[in-house]
């Protein structure tokens, strides 16, 4: 066997090409019959409810094929995404998951967790032979319905791998949501290798306009280092497109710096003022050599793309990404996941990192200083971050994709959840071993022919726990995993957060790869009755009738709690458009105050804690106080923890500086 074809086994690169057959859809269709009772609350904060209660039956099984594995496709074991939201107005907000080879299926919340599968009577099963990816819920066409935009990618043909956007037609005669698919007729049919879409307004022209990020589908090791960034590809890289307000979407992307070339390999993307400007800005995530892109909104159509200007350092193999204030200062901070094990065995058996010389290279030739760990930027609110994820505890999670932040326990601080796992360990050391070993080359090769059948079955698989880390308020974290009761293992992909049972809290739905996906009831206003929330409903105008990129901040005092709503987040997920707030022990707000993307704003004084609140931009005003981003009082467990933490960046990254020369 020559050493090309050696070569192209090890680093599981696309080495042949014939379509992947699929199984047929196997997901039952129903109800939970009542059959198997709801678990009673125990003393975790989540609860995993058994598919016979909930009637939520979803696995997303991928099958290795000689034709369709991780040798001729490199995102094989990727997983599919989530997308949670109210689809038909009564409250309750709907689940769908994405299938990678066995079709998408949509869920009709029906209160109490149960779900009714109306995927065939929706008519958003998606394509059959297409392999899906990321999910978002959007009012793409601004008439107060949200519609659902559908990723694919795979090793296909690119008319399969267009993606889909489902249009929503209103409720049917059973007041079933019925959806028509028109990506085409709206622009969108793009047929990269795409992760993940987010709507937002760019140019704050009152219509979302929609962001795409691609996965590179060219072998990793087939680029060296040589950095292309700046020339484009059709099918790489990411797209800016313009709501042009007439049911049509315009390509953009050059003419607003947005790169396309195919070195990215984007795996995440968050939309969030950063900077505090008033003007929506992107960040998103790339796996491999190619750095991390942090675009900031130039007020004029176009962005900036300035991260290695605003951080010393980031994420190497940047996955799951979430933007959220944890530390309740008013600055959106930036969290990226990683695979760095968190135990010594792991660590040992499952990484290899890469020489110096070689590191540097990439350095000089623009990729920027990226470590194999999870980051925790935090906002220093002067167009710089810090990374303190090691500080925080939050930097090592294996192999992980989906990363939440949101206020679980309500206590007033937000936490961080992070899924886990991938089906196959293709980084095993001992497994790359026996790959390089000619005797196994010999036994899985006749003539020009590979029994890569033979290859993925050899690979090692190893389930994990994912993470649950809890605020602790001061810029540290602690991992609750256990005692918050989701330390189930499985591998794990896209995951969502939504108060699914109307009760306040937020629960979570994960998407599985070869096993069923968790739905975890959220059981906080049982276990910490002490602790309230607030949660924020916005009724936008115009095109934009969800109000998102809407900011929200509630005020007692010296506390401030502060969200943006852009829903699309995590992993090829989607989260709800309901904001919920844990405020700890207040029960009545100060102030809640709504900053509206056209500048206006709605302001209430003295509002009841424990409830769900709508607030609209029809009845805000142009008048008000500046932006709200409250300076910490110095003697704040914050202030204190962020002036240590100050110093300790300073110190390792004069450290980094040295050292790199």
């Amino acid at each position: 066997m020559n050493a090309a074809l050696r070569l192209r086994l090890r680093y599981f690169l696309p080495a042949l090409y014939l379509a992947a057959a699929c199984a047929g859809n196997e997901q039952k269709q129903e109800i939970a019959s009542g059959k198997t009772p709801e678990p009673p609350i125990d003393n975790h904060l989540f609860t995993l409810l058994p598919s016979g209660y909930t009637g939520l039956h979803f696995e997303n099984r991928v099958q290795d094929s000689p034709e369709m594995n991780v040798f001729t496709y490199r995102n094989f074991y990727n997983g599919g995404g989530v997308a949670v939201g109210d689809l038909n107005g009564d409250g309750l907000p709907e689940v769908m998951l994405t299938s990678n080879q066995h079709g998408n299926h949509l869920y009709l919340n029906k209160g109490r967790f149960q779900f009714q599968d109306i995927t065939d009577e929706a008519g958003v099963g998606g394509k059959k032979d297409g392999w899906a990816t990321g999910v978002t819920f959007a009012d793409v066409n601004g008439d107060g319905l949200l519609d659902i935009y559908v990723c694919y990618a795979g090793n296909i043909a690119g008319k399969q791998r267009a993606n889909e956007l489902y249009i929503n037609q209103g409720l049917d005669k059973n007041g079933v949501p019925a959806f028509k698919e028109m990506a085409e007729e709206y622009g969108l049919a793009d047929e990269g290798y795409s992760t993940q879409a987010t709507f937002f307004d760019y140019d704050n022209d009152g219509n979302l306009d929609m962001f795409l990020i691609n996965n590179s589908f060219r072998p990793v090791t087939s680029f060296g280092v040589r950095n292309i960034r700046n020339v484009r590809d059709p099918l790489g890289g990411d797209k800016l497109f313009h709501n042009d307000g007439n049911g049509h979407f315009t390509d953009v992307s050059a003419k607003a710096g947005i790169y396309g070339s195919e070195i990215a390999f984007g795996l995440g993307v968050v939309v969030s003022d950063v900077n505090r400007d008033g003007w929506p800005d992107i960040y998103v995530s790339n796996d491999f050599f190619e750095r991390d892109y942090l675009y900031i909104n130039n007020h004029d159509g176009t962005f900036d793309e300035r991260l290695d200007k605003e951080m010393p350092y980031l994420s190497y193999f940047s996955m799951g990404l979430d933007i959220a204030d944890i530390n309740n200062d008013g600055w959106p901070d930036i969290y990226t996941t990683d695979m760095l094990p968190s135990d010594e065995y792991r660590l040992r058996t499952t990484s290899a990192f890469e020489g110096w010389e070689s590191y540097q290279t990439k350095v000089r030739n623009g990729f920027h200083y990226q470590l194999m760990r999870n980051m925790l930027q935090l906002n220093n609110g002067n167009g710089t971050f810090s990374d303190i994820g090691q500080m925080a505890g939050v930097a090592r999670t294996d192999w992980s994709w989906s990363a939440l932040i949101a206020d679980f326990d309500l206590d007033g601080n937000k936490d961080i959840y992070v899924t886990n796992g991938i089906a196959k360990d293709v980084t095993s050391q001992d497994y790359i071993a026996f790959l390089a070993d000619a005797r196994t080359m010999a036994t899985a090769t006749t003539g020009k022919r590979v029994d890569f059948k033979l290859l993925t079955d050899a690979m090692p698989s190893t389930k994990l726990e994912h993470y649950a880390f809890r605020n602790n308020g001061n810029l540290t974290f602690t991992n609750e995993t256990a005692n918050w009761g989701l330390a189930t293992p499985s591998f794990a992909s896209g995951a969502a957060y939504a108060d699914l049972d109307g009760d306040g809290a937020l629960d979570l739905v994960v998407n599985n790869v070869n096993d069923e996906a968790f739905v975890y009831r959220n059981n906080a206003r049982s276990l910490h009755k002490e602790n309230h929330y607030l949660q924020v409903s916005l009724q936008g105008e115009g095109h934009n009738r969800f109000g998102v990129g809407a900011k929200v901040t509630l005020q007692n005092g010296q506390q401030m709690f502060y969200q943006e709503l852009s829903p699309t987040r995590g992993f090829q997920s989607s989260s709800d458009y309901v904001l919920t707030f844990g405020v700890g022990k207040i029960d009545t707000v100060q102030t809640v105050r709504v900053e509206w993307p056209d500048g206006r704003v709605s302001s209430l004084q003295n509002v009841a804690a424990n409830q769900r609140m709508t607030v609209k931009q029809s009845q805000s005003t142009k008048d008000g106080p500046p932006a709200s981003r409250f300076p910490l009082p110095a003697s704040s467990p914050t202030s204190r923890a962020r002036q240590r933490c100050h110093s300790f960046i300073t110190r390792t990254t004069t450290s980094i500086s040295i050292a790199s020369g």
